[in-house]
């Protein structure tokens, strides 16, 4: 990291990002248990797409509890590494003892570390991964090219973002028709949506203060596929190509579906987290009360997830 990079970043932006970064400290075992539960189905296309091979050396950005530099150490060789950083203390103490318990401490390094400061020299990896990190950074412009000057020639990004699929693509004409089924059910009380439901009586609850919650570029976007597309052509990345997974998850438990909420949406943790204990609990009264309606109508309550995931070539 070189000190016209760290000038570079400003106070409110290194502010935002250790704030982000903490909040997660308090959730970390949630945050796992189902990170694990609804991401399993990622890890795999985005090595795929990486072309990962057992003497690699991998960098993992925004590894949270190392869901994904774990699932490659277990595919690298005795000369392959992977390196997974986060700015979460929390996060990287899970990761860890994960790798540790798992015998991949040899493989798998976790480093405290911001993505859009890295501390590698240039043509370090031979691919960069990053797993839903990306609408966390304040300037996503540098973590991409940071990711294309650890990279050596010829590696590749992959980036995986949380996004509806593109409109006009299969997966957008079926995800359309979901929808239309989804609002029907939602409007006889027979479905609740997270995060949606969870982030619709926070704001009722507990109104939002001074501190951002959101990095500022994902304020008004839905689909993230092109953004990001933008993004590595700007930084100079070639061969730019793209796919969608999704994820349909029914929870049984009024329990599991608040703690899933206010584990993934970083509306609902941030406040919850800063509110008063009365304002939580009135919150959390509702809540409950309103999925067991819901379930006592035959209904579901739902967590719909999907990612995009591009991939580059650093030329």
């Amino acid at each position: 990291m070189t000190d016209s990079n760290q000038a570079s970043l400003s106070a409110h932006d290194r502010l935002f990002k250790l704030g982000d970064a903490d909040s997660y400290n308090e959730v970390v075992d949630l945050f796992d248990k189902y990170t694990e539960q609804v991401t399993q189905h990622l890890p795999a296309p985005m090595m795929a797409m990486a072309d990962v091979t057992p003497s690699q050396h991998i960098l993992d950005i925004g590894t949270g509890t190392g869901i994904v530099a774990l699932e490659v150490a277990r595919k690298l060789g005795e000369q392959g590494k992977v390196v997974g950083i986060d700015l979460s203390d929390g996060m990287l103490a899970t990761a860890k003892r994960k790798a540790d318990k798992e015998k991949l401490a040899a493989k798998a390094e976790f480093l405290k570390m911001d993505a859009e400061v890295l501390e590698f020299e240039d043509d370090s990896f031979d691919n960069v991964l990053s797993l839903y990190a990306l609408r966390h950074f304040p300037n996503p412009e540098k973590a991409v090219a940071e990711m294309r000057r650890v990279l050596k020639p010829g590696g590749k990004a992959v980036i995986a973002v949380g996004s509806r699929p593109e409109l006009f693509s299969r997966d957008g004409l079926a995800a359309v028709f979901r929808r239309l089924g989804s609002i029907g059910r939602r409007l006889t009380g027979r479905e609740l949506a997270a995060c949606d439901f969870l982030d619709e009586l926070v704001n009722k609850h507990i109104p939002e203060n001074a501190n951002s919650e959101t990095a500022e570029w994902t304020g008004h976007r839905h689909g993230f596929t092109g953004s990001v597309r933008d993004l590595l052509a700007a930084a100079g990345f070639t061969d730019i190509n793209s796919s969608w997974r999704g994820q349909y998850s029914v929870f049984e438990s009024p329990e599991a579906f608040w703690e899933l909420q206010m584990t993934f949406s970083s509306l609902a943790r941030k406040r919850i987290g800063q509110a008063e204990e009365s304002a939580v609990n009135t919150l959390k009264q509702e809540f409950i009360s309103t999925c067991e309606d819901v379930l006592a109508r035959k209904g579901r309550l739902v967590y719909q997830s999907g990612a995009a995931i591009i991939s580059a070539v650093k030329p």
